[in-house]
C-alpha cells in the first residue's frame, strides 16, 4: 500500500496545473500568434489553460542519454539484437521505398532506417506525451531554452492547422518531437514530404512519408551521395586521410572507448547531416554503427 502511494504520489506532483496563459512571457506568443498568423485570441488562451505543466520534462530535457551517457552504454542501447533485426526486417518490408529514397536523394536505405530504429524503433514507440505539455512547459519554465521551445510552441500551432492536427491530443516526445522520425515541429513543416502521393505529408501514420522526409532532410543538410559518414584512422596514419580534397570537405576528429580500446575516426559531411537530426557525436555514431549492421548478412 505504501509503494501504490508513493507512485500515486510521484505521479501527482510530475503534473501540475500551470495557467500559462497568464505566464509573464506568454504575451509575446499570444501576440504573435494572433497578430502575425491570425489565430484566435481566444482559441489560443484556451489551449495555453489546457497546457499542463510537467516536471520530468525538465528533468529529461536537462539530462539526455546523450550527455549522461558513456559511449559504450549508449551503444549498447541501439545496437542490441533485435533492434537490429527488426531493422532488417522493415529493409525487407519497405524495400521499394528505401530504395527510391535512395536513388532520389543520396542517401542510404540502411542510414533511413537506423534513425527510424535509433529515434522510434520504427514506429513502435512515437512518445507518449501531449506535444502541447511538452512545449508550454519548456517553452516557459526550461530555465536554458526556454525562447527555443517557445518558438517550437508557435511552430505547433501552425503545424496542427496546416495538417488538421488536433493540437490537445497530438503526442510525441518529452521534448515535443514528433511521429516515425521524431521531427519537432519547425523540422516537420520545412522537411516533411509527401512520399506516398496521397498530397499529405503525414509522419504519424505513413512510412513512406517518414522515408521520404528523413532522406529529404539529410539531403537539405549536407549529405553528399556516395560520401564517407566517419574514416577509421590511427594515430601514425592520420595524415593520410587528413587532407584537403574534394572527397573530405569537412574534417571532425572523433575519439571512442570501446570495450577498452581507444578508437579513433575522421568524420566527414555525412556525419555532420546525421548529426544535425541530433546535435550529438555519439548519437551520429550509434546510426553510423547501426547501419552497418544492416549490411550483414
Amino acid at each position: 500500500m505504501k509503494i501504490l502511494l508513493l507512485f500515486i504520489s510521484i505521479t501527482i506532483s510530475s503534473i501540475s496545473t500551470a495557467d500559462y496563459s497568464n505566464h509573464e512571457d506568454s504575451k509575446e506568443v499570444i501576440d504573435e500568434l494572433v497578430n502575425v498568423h491570425g489565430f484566435e485570441e481566444s482559441f489560443v488562451i484556451e489551449v495555453l489553460k489546457n497546457a499542463k505543466k510537467r516536471n520530468e520534462m525538465l528533468v529529461s530535457v536537462a539530462n539526455p542519454a546523450e550527455k549522461t551517457k558513456t559511449w559504450d552504454e549508449y551503444k549498447a542501447i541501439f545496437l542490441e539484437k533485435k533492434r537490429i533485426a527488426n531493422g532488417k526486417k522493415f529493409i525487407k518490408e519497405n524495400i521499394k521505398t528505401l530504395e527510391r529514397a535512395e536513388k532520389e536523394f543520396g542517401v542510404p536505405k540502411e542510414v533511413i532506417t537506423a534513425i527510424l530504429g535509433v529515434e522510434t524503433r520504427y514506429g513502435r514507440i512515437m512518445g507518449r506525451y501531449r506535444v502541447i505539455d511538452s512545449l508550454a512547459t519548456l517553452g516557459f519554465d526550461d530555465p536554458r531554452r526556454s525562447k527555443f521551445f517557445r518558438s517550437e510552441l508557435i511552430q505547433f500551432f501552425l503545424l496542427t492547422r496546416e495538417n488538421n492536427l488536433d493540437i490537445f491530443e497530438t503526442k510525441g516526445s518529452y521534448a515535443g518531437a514528433m511521429g516515425y522520425g521524431q521531427f519537432i515541429s519547425s523540422s516537420y513543416r520545412a522537411y516533411a514530404i509527401d512520399y506516398d502521393g496521397d498530397q499529405y505529408a503525414d509522419l504519424f501514420n505513413s512510412v513512406d512519408d517518414a522515408i521520404g522526409s528523413i532522406a529529404n532532410y539529410l539531403k537539405i543538410h549536407g549529405w553528399k551521395r556516395d560520401g564517407n559518414i566517419v574514416t577509421e584512422v590511427y594515430p601514425n596514419n592520420v595524415r593520410k586521410f587528413y587532407k584537403p580534397h574534394e572527397s573530405l570537405t569537412r574534417f571532425l576528429p572523433l575519439s571512442f572507448n570501446e570495450n577498452g580500446k581507444e578508437l579513433h575516426f575522421i568524420a566527414d559531411d555525412n556525419f555532420y547531416a546525421i548529426a544535425r537530426y541530433n546535435i550529438s557525436d555519439v548519437y551520429a555514431m550509434a546510426v553510423y554503427y547501426l547501419s552497418e549492421e544492416f549490411k550483414k548478412i
